[in-house]
């Protein structure tokens, strides 16, 4: 059964904080850093993200301009800014 638009990007939304949690970007394997990617755009996509709030966040926490907790921050931030309601057990699921 295929995803609505909505259930794929509130399923982003958790992917993205879930995988923000971690203290560096160096602490994700190379494949959960193509998970988050694509996931950060899904999210961006599904809640007409600027580019700022996007993909220049990402940028932002990869180059190590701002920290993972900043970005983890300012994700959740947006998330609730677009009233999603993400699953706390999703979001703490070991990876």
């Amino acid at each position: 059964m295929a995803l609505t638009k909505e259930e794929f990007t509130k399923h982003a939304c958790e992917q993205v904080l879930r995988f923000t949690q971690v203290n560096n970007w160096n602490d994700l394997s190379e494949e959960l850093k193509v998970q988050l990617g694509f996931n950060m755009g899904a999210m961006a996509l599904g809640l007409n993200l600027s580019k700022e709030e996007g993909f220049l966040a990402l940028s932002n926490a990869r180059n190590g301009n701002i920290s993972m907790t900043k970005f983890h921050e300012q994700v959740k931030s947006v998330i609730l800014s677009h009233k999603i309601i993400v699953d706390e057990a999703k979001v703490a699921k070991p990876f």
